[in-house]
Formats: C-alpha cells, sequence, structure tokens
C-alpha cells in the first residue's frame, strides 16, 4: 500500500444492500489541496475551508488531518431525480458520458446516474465521512423518495442500526400539482451517530392550540409552558420527527438564484440540536452554502466542498458578507473563524510557480522536506530529487543527480556486506518527473557510476488520477497580404479536457487507448480576435459564438483601412472555460 495512502476501516457485518460492481473502500489515495483564495482576516490563526473538486478527492486530502475531528455533517447529495438543475457543459457535437458524475460537467453537475452507479458513488462517500466524525458526532443525511429507501441501507451497513437515530420528515410546500397520485411534499432526513456518545441538545418550539384542536379551544391550563401573542394560544413543547418549515420561494429574504438551496431554519434546527460554539461542521455537497453560512451565524467552525464552481462563487460571496457583518457587530463570545480560504484538490494551477508545485507533488507522496540541500526531501530510505514538472525528465537532469550524489556521497550509509557489481550504499535516490525521455533508462543503466541505486517515477503513470491544469496549446497562422489579414486556426489542444476524457472514460476504453478528440473545432467554445490590440485592452473586431449545434469557422479575414504596424490579439476559449492567448506584431501596407 503507499505510503501516503488513507486507509478506511473494514464495515462490520451487518444487513447490506448489493448493487452490481458494489465494492468496498478499503483504501484511498490522498490529494494535497492548493490554496487559492483567503477572505476576511487574512491575519487569522484559523481558518474555515471551502474546497472546489470531486468530493471523493477532497474527503480523502481531509482524512489525513481530520480523522475524527468533525462534529456534524450535513448532506444534501444529488437525489438521482433524473433532473437536468442546469446547462451541461459539452463537447460540440457530440456527447461523452462519464462512469459517474461527469468530470466536464463541472460548472454544475447532472443529477442523472445509472442505478448501481449513484450507489457506489454514495457508499464511497458515506464510508470516509464515518472516518472524519468524531465520537460524539452526527450524521444528517437528505434524500427524497427516489433513492431514500436505498441509502437507509447503506447507512445502516456502513453506521450500524444501533446507531440510527431518527427519520425526520420534512415537510414543505411548493406550486407544482400532482395528477396521478397525492403530492409529493416532504424530504427524509436520515439522522445518525458515530456512537452512542453522541451530542443531542432537545429543541423546542410554540405548539398553537387553535392547530390542534380546533380555533374554539380555550385551555384553562396557565403554567410555564402556556402563553398567548398574536397568534392565540400556545404551548412550548419538544421538536419531533415531523418538521414543517417553509422552502425557499423566490420572493424570500435569503432567497439566492442557485437550484436546490434549503432553508435556514431547517439547517439551524440540526445544527443547534447536536454541536455547540467552536465545534466544526461539514457539508461536502455544499450547494449554495446554506450550512455554512448558518454554522458561520451560529459560530461554528466549517469545511464546505462542491464540485460545481458556481456553488464555490455562490457561497464565497455568501460567507464574505456574512463574516464582514460580524466582524462590524463585534459579537461577544465568538468561537467561529472570521476568515476562511478557497482551495482546489486534484485540479492545479501548478506551472504558474514551479516551487508550489514541487511542493504539491512532495505532498502527493508523502516526501520530508530538506534544506540546506542539493536533494528536496526523503522518503523512507531515499532521497528524493523533484524535477521541473512543466517539461520532460531528461538524459541532462539524470547526469545532474549523477554529479549531486558524488559530491555528497560520504552522507550515504554503506552497507555491511555487498558485492562489487551491487549498489553498496543503504540510501537509494527517487527521481520524480511529469513524463520521461524513452532512453532516461538505460542512460542511468550506464552513466551511474557511484553505487548508489537511482529510480525514476513519472507521475503522469504513476499518479495517473492527478489532473494538473495544463493551459491550451494552439497552432495558429496570422498572415497580412495588403491590407487583408488573415487568421487560421490549425489545430488546438487542450490537456486538462483530455485528461478528464482520459479519466472519466477509463473503464470504456481498450487498456493502453487514449481520449481523442477527432475535430479539434468541437472542444472550442469561442473565438475572439481583436486585430488592434493596444496591450491593455481587448476589444475584438472578430467574434466566433457558435451556438450548440455548431462549431467555429477556425478562418477568419479582416481588411484594415489604414497602413502600419498592428498587434493582433488572439483568444481562444475551450469548452472546460480554459483560455488560450496569444499575440502577433503584423504589418498593414
Amino acid at each position: 500500500m503507499d505510503k501516503n495512502s488513507q486507509e478506511i476501516e473494514a464495515i462490520k457485518g451487518r444487513p447490506m444492500l448489493h448493487w452490481y460492481g458494489k465494492k468496498p473502500l478499503e483504501a484511498i489515495e490522498y490529494f494535497p489541496a492548493q490554496e487559492k483564495e483567503v477572505y476576511g482576516d487574512v491575519n487569522a490563526k484559523d481558518f474555515s475551508k471551502l474546497f472546489w473538486g470531486d468530493n471523493l478527492q477532497v474527503l480523502s486530502h481531509l482524512l489525513k488531518d481530520y480523522r475524527g475531528k468533525i462534529d456534524l455533517i450535513y448532506i444534501d447529495p444529488p437525489f438521482d431525480s433524473k433532473a437536468d438543475y442546469v446547462k451541461k457543459v459539452r463537447i460540440r457535437g457530440e456527447k461523452f458520458e462519464g462512469q459517474q458524475q461527469s468530470l466536464l460537467e463541472e460548472k454544475q453537475y447532472t443529477d442523472i446516474w445509472e442505478n448501481d452507479e449513484y450507489l457506489q458513488f454514495m457508499y464511497e462517500r458515506l464510508s470516509i465521512i464515518r472516518e472524519l466524525l468524531s465520537d460524539t458526532g452526527s450524521l444528517f443525511l437528505q434524500a427524497d423518495w427516489h433513492r431514500g429507501f436505498h441509502l437507509k441501507l447503506i447507512l445502516d451497513e456502513i453506521f450500524g442500526v444501533e446507531c440510527f437515530k431518527n427519520e425526520i420528515i420534512w415537510h414543505y410546500r411548493t406550486g407544482n400539482l400532482a395528477d396521478k397520485q397525492f403530492q409529493r411534499k416532504h424530504d427524509n432526513i436520515y439522522f445518525y451517530s458515530k456512537s452512542a456518545n453522541n451530542k443531542f441538545y432537545s429543541q423546542e418550539q410554540k405548539e398553537y392550540y387553535f392547530c390542534i384542536y380546533g380555533p374554539d379551544f380555550k385551555t384553562s391550563f396557565k403554567g410555564r409552558n402556556h402563553g398567548e401573542d398574536k397568534h392565540g394560544e400556545f404551548r412550548i413543547s419538544q421538536v419531533d420527527d415531523v418538521w414543517d418549515i417553509s422552502a425557499v420561494f423566490t420572493l424570500s429574504n435569503e432567497h439566492l438564484p442557485y437550484p436546490t438551496q434549503k432553508p435556514e431554519e431547517l439547517i439551524e434546527r440540526i445544527v443547534n440540536s447536536t454541536t455547540d460554539r467552536g465545534d466544526l461542521v461539514m457539508d461536502c455537497f455544499c450547494g449554495s452554502g446554506t450550512t455554512l453560512a448558518v454554522a458561520q451565524r451560529l459560530g461554528r467552525k466549517w469545511i464546505g466542498c462542491d464540485i460545481n464552481i458556481g456553488a464555490i462563487q455562490t457561497t464565497t460571496k455568501r460567507l464574505n458578507q456574512i463574516i464582514q457583518e460580524q466582524k462590524k457587530n463585534n459579537e461577544k463570545g465568538f468561537k467561529g473563524n472570521h476568515a476562511f480560504k478557497v482551495l482546489n484538490v486534484n485540479e492545479y494551477d501548478m506551472f504558474k510557480n514551479e516551487l508550489e508545485a514541487k511542493e504539491i507533488i512532495m505532498d502527493m507522496y508523502g516526501v520530508e522536506p530538506m534544506k540546506r540541500s542539493y536533494f528536496d526531501g526523503t522518503l523512507d530510505n531515499k532521497y528524493v530529487k523533484v524535477m521541473p514538472l512543466n517539461r520532460v525528465l531528461n538524459k541532462l537532469d539524470i547526469a545532474e543527480v549523477i554529479k549531486n550524489i558524488e559530491k555528497s556521497i560520504d552522507t550515504f550509509t554503506p552497507k555491511s556486506s555487498s558485492k562489487a557489481d551491487e549498489e553498496t550504499y543503504e540510501e537509494s535516490v527517487l527521481v520524480i518527473g511529469s513524463g520521461i525521455e524513452s532512453d532516461v533508462i538505460d542512460f542511468i543503466k550506464k552513466e551511474n557510476k557511484t553505487h548508489v541505486k537511482i529510480e525514476v517515477r513519472d507521475i503522469q503513470s504513476d499518479k495517473k488520477n492527478l489532473i494538473f491544469k495544463k493551459p491550451p496549446e494552439a497552432e495558429l497562422e496570422v498572415n497580412v497580404t495588403g491590407n487583408k489579414l488573415t487568421v487560421e486556426i490549425k489545430d488546438f489542444h487542450s490537456p486538462l479536457l483530455i485528461k478528464k476524457l482520459q479519466l472519466e472514460n477509463e473503464k470504456r476504453l481498450k487498456q493502453g487507448s487514449e481520449a481523442k478528440v477527432e475535430d479539434f473545432r468541437q472542444i472550442i467554445d469561442s473565438v475572439s480576435i481583436d486585430v488592434d490590440y493596444n496591450g491593455t485592452l481587448f476589444n475584438a473586431e472578430i467574434m466566433d459564438l457558435p451556438d450548440k449545434k455548431s462549431v467555429i469557422e477556425a478562418r477568419y479575414e479582416y481588411t484594415y483601412d489604414k497602413k502600419g504596424k498592428q498587434t493582433v490579439a488572439i483568444k481562444i476559449i475551450d469548452v472546460l472555460g480554459e483560455e488560450y492567448f496569444e499575440t502577433f506584431k503584423v504589418e498593414v501596407k
């Protein structure tokens, strides 16, 4: 097992739901996080965290530092409702479907999966969620009639029937009508604890007598739990497992332009009943950020996650506004955080910062950093050197490694006994690169006379699920004949998109084959050309914005009305929103 993989506790034998392809999650690969933005007090000692990425990979990241430390996890996962909540991100002219949630649909996910894939998707995430909960922690999972009964059985298997607390019925009103059946106006919220020692605080509510006994009822009881207000006589009662809470309507004060938003009152009841101030709350399907917003207002720390960039943007704005209000009000006894960070997991913008790229890879492998040395760190009995990741590892790199082994040979420990033609030192050297030239291994065998073993690892094959955000590449041809400009896109390649297609469709592809796009125009969303770019303000005279069923033209012409030198700027956006930008100097005659 990889040193940096995270073990998952085996599920005990309990009544189980079976499906095709069911596989227990025994271990999961660790993925580092990359900080992107900070909000609130940038000098704070502690930060809440908002992750953008596949929550399975985010959960694997959290296991390293948060195993057994989260006090409450609420999730409102996709319901497998066959509802397409938002527009898909597709390759133009052709639809690609993944084996699970489509990684091409990052701007919003579509709630459409095959039954078995959906169940395995939830099984894996719930297995890790249990690992993250503290011994006094609780899980609340919201579902509806589509998959609630399946998820209940999976929860029984993972948490144990003895840890099941309640099936809460959230009853709400919405405007749609039913024709052939009763209206479906409730969701199920399954409440499980990590152990029998879970935190729980009873909640109270006003219960009006006229709602129970009718408008003419008058009570003779006058006591602590009795009162009267503008709505009539009431008693204070303990909240039960049927909750009448209004859904979020368009005219609601808390309404956001985001699908599946849940009311804050619903989440407040859950947070108040199972946590204290300063406790840690998580929602790894955070959507519009209601759970995180409530946790922030109630003085809890929080962790959020979503694969949808729209969810991250909505949540970021919402939480930042709350924190700014709280800092102005200076609430006494506040135990939450007045700052949070936005992080990426497994979509690393690595090539803008070589140092950060190296740190991410070292974290991924579990390398212990070294200071004042040619080598970057140690891994078990290996000295580790991470080569620049924006190019292929080559023979010159290996020659430099051999040279530095010779310089520092006194730091290596000789073996007590060894043959002359074998490695004679206890330690070896591990060289990590992104892609390897074909003759590197032969070069090591031929040139390494140090008797220190040199091992090479290629992260592109060794960590094939790791996604590097390489910028798109294009082949452009720009010509001016007289006063006529011609721009032609000869080829376009998006490494990020191809990588995601490869991962998404690896079960369907033959072993060793690669995902391919037959026509590069299919992966281009738009083309904009500024024919007289001034170096600061991009102002496109030519724009190619094809509709969903079309592709770009790829060849463009423009006639100048004056002579002189000009700069042509070309901006190409692919279907994932990645940008390619290049300028060309031309002379109009």
